[in-house]
């Protein structure tokens, strides 16, 4: 029985070792060439998880060599730890504070705040904005008219009279969806990197800070636009049976997360370009729709820097859906002409998505 029960761990053990090899190699992997590598990828935490579990079952067994079948891919993959785990934040020094700027990105699931039921509810994402203050607020899903009628690009840029300039583009719906970047900083170009006129777009704006020309970047690449019963199916995976409409809908899961990949994968070659031909330093925030081992998050940061990398602690989720799937979707990345501090993602139940936002200050 117990050679039966050891022969089982093995080869569970060598499971979830190989998904886990997987999930690090679908960062190199086009899924225009292999869509469903990437499915590793969005589980790369909870493989983690059983891999370094195998490796505490096996020191604790006689069998002690076995744990080199989980170790190899962690060891292997090393690199994507500190991208979804940092232990040490960055403070900002007291003598930069004051030539820094903050920027916040926040994909504000277009003013819906669907957990907050009051008819006055409006005003909190506002406040939330007014209370940190930041120098640059990139938005992605930001939409006017749906929620509530007053809820025009004028009523919303009224809102913001600390941020005198702004670069806003609407796309798709007839025009009611888009994505914004407001700045305390003078705007003195705008262009749109691409847009696929659904709520998915790209825009870069170059801002004069100080004497410097800065290009940020706010993105949100191919969202996978679960529908309401795929939510719902996700709330409840861990269920043991499913009916026919489950299937159904797992099927329908699959089929968006393939599209979605094409899509993305088509953004991040458009995007990569336009980024290698910046002429000048460059801040990248937004919505990836996809972890940081997937392969639009190599393609996207390429020599970047990732400000939870150099700034950041804990594990910093910034998106949920379902009970047990949480991900790390949204960042801001930056050249190598900034120093990053002071990262954090606030726990604010106003969207689906949680903010991200970061100091910034230009290095000599």
């Amino acid at each position: 029985m117990r050679k039966i029960f050891r022969i089982v761990m093995i080869l569970l053990n060598i499971v979830v070792s190989v998904s886990l090899a997987l999930a690090c190699l679908c960062s190199f992997i086009n899924p225009k060439t292999i869509w469903w590598i990437g499915l590793f990828g969005l589980a790369y935490m909870y493989l983690l998880a059983f891999n370094v579990g195998f490796i505490v079952f096996w020191l604790l067994s006689r069998r002690k060599k076995m744990m080199v079948i989980s170790l190899f891919p962690i060891i292997a993959g090393w690199i994507f730890i500190g991208k979804n785990i940092q232990f040490f934040e960055k403070r900002i020094p007291e003598e930069d504070l004051g030539r820094s700027f903050k920027v916040l990105s926040f994909n504000i699931q277009g003013f819906q705040q669907a957990n907050i039921k009051e008819a006055n509810h409006l005003p909190n994402l506002f406040d939330f904005f007014y209370e940190k203050d930041p120098d640059i607020i990139c938005m992605q899903e930001f939409e006017t008219y749906r929620w509530d009628k007053k809820l025009t690009k004028a009523y919303i840029t009224r809102k913001f009279n600390r941020m005198p300039y702004s670069h806003i583009v609407m796309i798709g719906d007839n025009y009611k969806n888009g994505i914004a970047t407001l700045s305390k900083y003078p705007i003195i170009h705008q262009e749109l990197v691409y847009s696929d006129n659904t709520i998915n777009a790209c825009i870069c704006s170059d801002l004069l800070i100080g004497k410097d020309t800065v290009r940020v970047y706010n993105i949100h690449l191919k969202s996978i636009g679960f529908h309401n019963e795929a939510i719902h199916l996700l709330n409840n995976v861990v269920k043991v049976e499913y009916g026919r409409s489950d299937v159904r809908v797992i099927q329908s899961i699959i089929r968006q997360i393939r599209t979605a990949s094409y899509e993305r994968s088509k953004q991040v070659e458009i995007l990569s370009s336009h980024l290698a031909n910046s002429p000048y330093p460059i801040i990248l925030c937004g919505d990836f729709n996809d972890p940081p081992t997937s392969y639009s998050y190599r393609k996207v940061r390429g020599s970047l820097k990732d400000a939870f990398v150099e700034a950041g602690s804990g594990r910093s989720t910034t998106y949920n859906i379902g009970r047990i799937a949480s991900l790390r979707i949204d960042c801001i990345l930056f050249s190598d002409d900034f120093k990053a501090y002071n990262y954090e993602s606030p726990r604010v139940m106003l969207s689906d998505h949680f903010p991200v936002m970061c100091r910034f200050v230009k290095q000599n």
